[in-house]
């Protein structure tokens, strides 16, 4: 990664080994000090104490305007330097990720039990920061952490702009616990607007991504972020539905826009949904969603959960057996 880039995450907390990072999030410290759980255990079960947020490849081929990170550093999709070994990056961002944890060791209000088991992360999100699917040898990265003794889940979020190697996670048997596809837009000119992709076949790639994902065992989820004003009109409810039921997943998660991080340069406060904006959002798309029942919400994220009535997999994971019950 480029000294420049690197310095800047380091700056805000990251642990950076080489191109990979990681980072202990607002939820990961609540948790710690029984503060509450993130909208992730609240609906699956994951421990939140025990998360262990990463990223193999700090680089995107989107620059979305909503997104909080500092994108505009690494949006040009291109992979930047050196491609290191999943068993080695596994192992760096696991140190990296205790030494930023050793510090919280000293405080009053954590909670001592919990704070020795986060040292020991289970549940592996790669999401953190721009796109996994980049990474080259992220099927190999998935087996490798399925191995690991501590082992309970692997969550993986992606743009669906690379569903080449989603096809390759597939083939190699290397699917993770759950399967994220961000959706952003209804159609390919919002698209374009919201995400800003680097690559020319943009829609016809995310298109394919979600015709994948129908056929993938796996649990699949479809996260919805709804931005006020720009992609919320009720007129968009109907190409919505049609996209999300082209992926027919097991969840659709609606999730607002939050005014934070590097998003507010780009967009305004007003742009971000109250929760009672979501509940209306989800009510009007299940209307075009017969299959789908609200499952959850979570105020505190502005998140609902839909869930579809012929989903094999019960809602919260079996930490001990994650296959369909």
């Amino acid at each position: 990664m480029e000294t420049r880039i690197s310095a800047e995450l380091k700056k805000k907390h990251y642990g950076i080994f080489g191109s990979a990072g990681t980072e202990i999030c607002l939820w990961n410290k609540k948790s710690l000090r029984n503060e509450g759980v993130c909208y992730k255990e609240q609906f699956y079960g994951i421990p939140c104490h025990r998360c262990m947020q990463f990223s193999p490849l700090i680089k995107c081929n989107n620059n979305c305007v909503f997104c909080w990170r500092p994108t505009e550093i690494f949006h040009s999709g291109k992979t930047p330097g050196k491609i290191e070994n999943p068993e080695k990056l596994i192992e760096k961002l696991i140190a990296e990720r205790k030494q930023l944890l050793i510090g919280y060791g000293g405080y009053k209000k954590i909670n001592r039990k919990k704070f020795q088991e986060a040292l020991k992360p289970c549940h592996f999100a790669i999401s953190l920061i721009g796109e996994p699917t980049l990474y080259p040898k992220l099927p190999e990265l998935v087996r490798l952490l399925k191995q690991r003794k501590d082992f309970k889940t692997v969550f993986i979020v992606t743009n669906g702009q690379n569903p080449e190697m989603l096809l390759k996670l597939k083939k190699k048997k290397a699917l993770p616990t759950q399967l994220y596809i961000s959706m952003n837009a209804p159609d390919k000119e919002l698209y374009e607007k919201i995400c800003r992709p680097t690559a020319k076949d943009f829609w016809k790639n995310y298109l394919k991504s979600l015709k994948i994902m129908k056929d993938l065992n796996c649990r699949r989820v479809i996260r919805l972020t709804v931005i006020k004003g720009i992609n919320d009109d009720e007129k968009f409810m109907k190409d919505f539905a049609k996209i999300i039921l082209m992926a027919n997943p097991d969840f659709v998660e609606v999730k607002a826009y939050m005014f934070v991080g590097y998003s507010r340069q780009r967009l305004r406060e007003e742009n971000m949904p109250l929760m009672t904006d979501i509940e209306k959002f989800s009510g009007k798309l299940l209307k075009f969603l017969k299959n789908f029942k609200l499952a959850d919400k979570c105020r505190l994220s502005r998140i609902v959960l839909l869930k579809n009535k012929k989903c094999e997999w019960a809602q919260k994971i079996k930490l001990a057996n994650w296959q369909k019950s």
